[in-house]
């Protein structure tokens, strides 16, 4: 596992057949949407608009990390197409993050960037912003799961 430390939106990251992952909860609204209220999850619903589909993935196999598909960005001058990824870090939007929960999901998200042949994915610290872990406890948790083709995307 890669630290990035950038000023840069991790959205604009990922190169052709790369990954952004969203972390995220198992809560599905009465309306069918996944609960993606903040943080990146919100930002990635705005984005993409995920909350409808993964409302359906989470109430067909339960709270685990998804592959959403490929989805483009314009960058100047020209497209680029990204996998995005979900991993779940809380059972429910209004707990905190569950550490075991998130290391279970770093088992996944390496099961399915192996699957699709996915050589670079970007994530933040998992569970380390709305969901209040610090990231110098999650890290040496998650270390030996992701491989160097998973890099944390720390804001300056």
């Amino acid at each position: 596992m890669l630290e990035l430390k950038t000023k840069y939106d991790i959205f604009d990251l990922p190169q052709k057949g790369e990954a952004v992952c969203v972390t995220t909860n198992g809560i599905v609204k009465s309306d069918g949407k996944a609960v993606m209220g903040a943080g990146i999850a919100k930002q990635a619903d705005q984005l993409f608009h995920l909350s409808t589909q993964l409302g359906k993935y989470l109430n067909q196999y339960g709270n685990r990390a998804f592959n959403m598909g490929t989805f483009q960005a314009n960058r100047i001058g020209y497209c680029v197409h990204f996998f995005i990824l979900t991993l779940p870090t809380k059972h429910d939007w209004r707990n905190d993050s569950d550490i075991n929960l998130i290391i279970q999901s770093c088992y996944q998200l390496v099961e399915m960037c192996n699957k699709f042949g996915i050589n670079k994915c970007y994530l933040v610290p998992p569970g380390c912003g709305r969901g209040k872990l610090n990231w110098a406890e999650v890290k040496p948790c998650i270390a030996q799961i992701l491989d160097n083709r998973f890099v944390v995307v720390i804001k300056e």
